[in-house]
């Protein structure tokens, strides 16, 4: 009877179960804070075009491919948070099915559903959903790509509708992350190596070329970003967790096994990932994440090492040559238990800090800038170094940092209209703007210093020159020239 149902029903119901677990023990927050910038941005783009609202969004610069996704939300859901969870846990378990499908190509089901399985409940999964970042629709976007190709490949027409919509999934690919230039790379590798006819890969060559080179010119998304980050960081974020206050700093030995596992993967599986165009994808991206191995190259680098370690996992085990199950799958059996319930005891804590109601340094800043603007008019203005998740937290007109100026006097020109700054001060790229601020210290007023970042109040900017007294955090020393009094 249960061989009878078929896979999409299977498939159904695993989002369903999964899906209603997430939502059920709020392991997922649905406040206006913990949401990465870019995506911050792209929702914001929505609700502002569903809502016909006049706000300076368009000065925070061009959002990235979420922004097209979100679309049914800004038409049917504007203003929700939830919403947008919800839908980036259902882009989330179909990219998860496009990697089962790729992984189920050269093994069985027993891998893909284990790969899948852990992915599912991966924490770096979970944050990333809770972020709505930009891993996860990374992930999504390059399971769809390998799809757009396998049916270019068996397209009849040498430019026909298949042509078109992978040089838009092209765009639509960078314009999400650095480490996404690895998926056009990919194709034009895959199509030097094993072209249909010499025409069409002509054809596709210079078509990924020209697409990649115009995105890379408009340089879309690409927000918030820092290059050349510890992989090993990253890496025990991903399999570890984190602390969400940012008090605790990431072990860089939990992150070193994952990195070496990963290595030894990719060192026996070069070939097998060089075969197919999605393997092939992965491995540039593992590759890129030596210049940038944030969150989202981490995502693909986990997804990469769980499906494909768990390959190399059943043939080390069946080497064993022991009968009976615990012969044939008992390594297998105990790692995946392990990792499991490590996986789901992160997976506790992680939403018993949302429970506690915990922030994160920069959301701490905006929490304290909401209530400080609470009861003020509509005309408050402030500018912000996160100004897309400063504006869905705190509900008022907010923009970019103001560039250098070459002295206060000019500065205050610039600034005029301004209420309120919130920038981290202890940033380098910070540094002359927090000694600018200095500069004129008597046209300012700072609100609050946190490990965030600061808020400085613009003083004559309305009727309560005469605001709070300057609230410090006491763990914290802030040098001179970044307090502006």
């Amino acid at each position: 009877m249960l061989s009878k149902i078929q896979a999409k029903y299977w498939a159904l119901l695993a989002l369903v179960v999964w899906g209603g677990v997430l939502l059920y023990f709020k392991v997922l927050r649905f406040d206006t804070y913990g949401l990465d910038e870019g995506a911050a941005l792209a929702l914001l783009v929505n609700w502002t075009v569903a809502d016909n609202i006049v706000n300076p969004i368009v000065a925070f610069g061009m959002p990235d491919f979420r922004a097209l996704l979100f679309l049914p939300l800004g038409l049917y859901w504007p203003g929700s948070i939830f919403a947008a969870k919800v839908f980036t846990l259902l882009i989330t378990f179909i990219a998860t099915l496009l990697l089962y499908n790729w992984s189920k190509q050269s093994d069985n089901d027993e891998v893909a559903l284990i790969g899948s399985g852990l992915l599912l409940i991966a924490p770096l999964t979970i944050m990333q959903i809770d972020q709505i970042g930009v891993g996860i629709y990374l992930l999504f976007v390059l399971g769809l790509g390998c799809k757009v190709d396998q049916r270019q490949r068996e397209a009849e027409r040498t430019i026909g509708n298949w042509y078109f919509v992978q040089m838009l999934l092209i765009a639509i690919t960078v314009s999400l992350h650095p480490v996404a230039l690895a998926y056009p790379a990919a194709l034009a590798f895959r199509w030097k190596q094993d072209p249909v006819d010499k025409k069409r890969q002509q054809q596709n060559i210079i078509g990924i070329g020209i697409t990649t080179t115009i995105i890379l010119v408009m340089q879309p998304g690409w927000i918030d970003l820092s290059w050349f980050i510890n992989p090993l960081s990253t890496l025990s974020i991903a399999v570890a967790g984190s602390d969400i206050s940012g008090m605790s700093q990431p072990n860089l030995f939990i992150g070193l096994i994952p990195f070496v596992l990963l290595v030894i993967v990719l060192l026996y599986d070069w070939r097998y990932l060089l075969s197919n165009t999605l393997g092939t994808t992965l491995l540039f991206t593992a590759i890129a994440g030596l210049l940038i191995a944030d969150q989202a190259w981490a995502m693909v680098a986990m997804s990469l090492l769980l499906y494909r370690g768990t390959h190399y996992l059943i043939k080390i085990n069946k080497a064993i040559k022991v009968q009976g199950f615990l012969g044939q799958r008992g390594l297998v059996f105990i790692v995946m238990l392990v990792i499991a319930n490590l996986f789901m005891q992160i997976d506790t804590s992680y939403a018993k800090q949302i429970a506690s109601n915990i922030l994160s340094p920069e959301d701490e800043l905006f929490q304290t800038l909401a209530l400080e603007t609470e009861n003020a008019s509509n005309s408050v203005r402030i500018a912000s170094q996160w100004p897309a998740r400063t504006m869905i937290a705190v509900k008022h007109a907010v923009l970019p940092l103001p560039p250098p100026a070459e002295n206060g006097e000019s500065f205050l020109k610039m600034i005029k209209g301004i209420n309120y700054l919130v920038f981290a001060h202890n940033a380098p790229e910070n540094t002359n703007l927090a000694r600018t601020i200095a500069e004129v210290s008597h046209d300012m007023k700072t609100v609050s210093i946190q490990p965030g970042g600061v808020i400085v109040k613009v003083r004559g900017s309305d009727d309560n020159s005469e605001a709070e007294d300057i609230k410090k955090t006491p763990q914290k020393n802030i040098p001179q020239e970044n307090e502006s009094r």
